[in-house]
């Protein structure tokens, strides 16, 4: 849904944004009923072999990595919040599940040549850090701990859509919560600048209770360029449905698949 005239959030977003604003009591929120459909739609585009082994870049609660796990791969999980972790580690615990969760910032990742796939689904933390440098060192570290051959699957926004219909209000709904998200996109720093609002049943709401964002977005050229610094190469784009396909400005999120040479 699109509404226009709206009071879009301030440009002045914290910059390491990030590091706090998903908390622990997010975990029940709308995007985990989606869990094992999104985890379905990246085997659909990176049809894995079953054996091999999976970082989660950004994993937050775990619930991708504890899924993965789940089908059989050997998963590390890597999250800025140890708050987070601990959901994770709980959740893997009540199910008996062995999967390895670190906390530590992605830039200082220091894994080589030890993962068969890279995942940074919904985001992966690509794009939020403070400078353009930063955002590029989370492209170093992924490639450094792939394997040669190894791929790497990312889920992002599509910048053209961001481009074409901005501001712009959509929600995303489960069966006991509703997520609004605002967004606007800034030419001049190619960034997305929004609002998260997270309603839940029999919970009162207001608009003044919200977590703002900030992130860089990325043509399918510049992601190209980026990943060829670190010895990989786009091998393949996805639309959501999980079919390879260009991005254009109708689609929400376009995945990128880089393959490490």
């Amino acid at each position: 849904m699109i509404a226009t005239g709206l009071p879009m959030p301030v440009k002045d977003v914290q910059s390491d944004w990030y590091a706090s604003a998903f908390k622990p009591e997010m975990a029940d929120m709308t995007w985990a009923e989606h869990t094992g459909r999104e985890v379905d739609r990246a085997l659909k585009m990176l049809k894995p072999r079953g054996d091999e082994r999976i970082l989660d870049m950004a994993c937050g609660n775990g619930r991708h990595a504890l899924e993965f796990r789940r089908r059989g791969f050997g998963v590390v999980g890597v999250e800025l919040s140890e708050p987070l972790l601990e959901v994770a580690r709980a959740d893997a615990e009540a199910e008996g599940l062995d999967v390895e969760y670190l906390q530590a910032d992605l830039r200082e990742l220091e894994f080589e040549d030890e993962f068969d796939l890279v995942l940074n689904l919904n985001d992966g933390a690509i794009g939020y850090l403070e400078t353009e440098d930063d955002n590029k060192r989370i492209f170093e570290r992924a490639s450094k701990a792939l394997r040669s051959g190894g791929r790497q699957l990312m889920q992002l926004p599509n910048v053209l859509r961001a481009a074409k219909h901005s501001p712009q209000r959509t929600w995303l709904g489960a069966e006991s919560s509703i997520e609004i998200l605002e967004h606007e996109f800034n030419e001049e720093d190619r960034c997305l600048y929004g609002a998260m609002h997270l309603l839940r049943e029999g919970q009162p709401f207001s608009w003044a209770d919200r977590i703002e964002f900030r992130q860089r977005l990325y043509t399918a050229e510049e992601i190209d360029t980026i990943v060829r610094e670190y010895g990989m190469r786009v091998s393949n784009v996805f639309r959501g449905n999980g079919r390879a396909r260009e991005p254009d400005d109708t689609q929400y999120e376009v995945f990128f698949e880089a393959t490490k040479d």
